[in-house]
């Protein structure tokens, strides 16, 4: 029974060490996505500046 227990216990362990890891990795892709929207918005904003030239 202390087995099954102790078992249990690092189970919960892993559990929220794999919360936290998928979370940062969430916040991480966040950041790359917000990232790339501002270049892809810099390069459009460029490329109307080098039309009007």
């Amino acid at each position: 029974m202390t087995t099954q227990v102790k078992q249990k216990g690092v189970n919960k362990d892993m559990q929220e060490e794999m919360v936290g890891v998928l979370t940062a990795i969430s916040i991480v892709s966040k950041r790359l996505a917000n990232r790339l929207s501002d270049l892809d918005e810099q390069n459009v904003k460029k490329g109307e500046k080098n039309a009007n030239e």
